[in-house]
């Protein structure tokens, strides 16, 4: 009784490891894919799987509404700052299984952030504050 008393709550414990760790491979693939998609310029490709709208502060930009204003207006979107900072820097987890890329700028912190859709992720929106 007391191996049970002690393991089960140990198995509840790390019953979510291996999703985790899925997780985790399912954004190392996913991620390559995105960069290159974000350094063609490759909208179509940047804009699958996203629910739009989404919030993307970036000075007077506040969200785009579609994958069709995605795809219009993408170097308006993705400035070369931005291009930049996702060639060049590596997302970090955060605690809500989402990944996010966060760098200073201009005196705010801006963060691109990507969220779980189905097995894959999704880019999720830009955020823009106080650092």
């Amino acid at each position: 009784m007391r191996l049970l008393r002690f393991s089960l709550p140990l198995a509840v414990f790390l019953y979510p490891i291996p999703n985790l760790r899925a997780a985790d491979a399912d954004f190392a693939k996913w991620w390559p894919q995105f960069q290159s998609a974000v350094a063609k310029a490759d909208a179509k490709a940047v804009a699958q799987g996203v629910n739009f709208p989404i919030q993307w502060e970036n000075g007077p930009i506040r969200q785009i509404l579609s994958a069709a204003e995605l795809v219009q207006h993408f170097d308006k979107y993705f400035t070369p700052e931005i291009k930049k900072m996702i060639a060049t820097k590596k997302p970090e987890k955060w605690g809500n299984g989402e990944y996010g890329i966060t760098w200073k700028a201009r005196g705010n912190e801006y963060s691109v952030f990507f969220k779980p859709v189905g097995s894959g992720f999704a880019l999720g929106g830009l955020s823009e504050g106080p650092p």
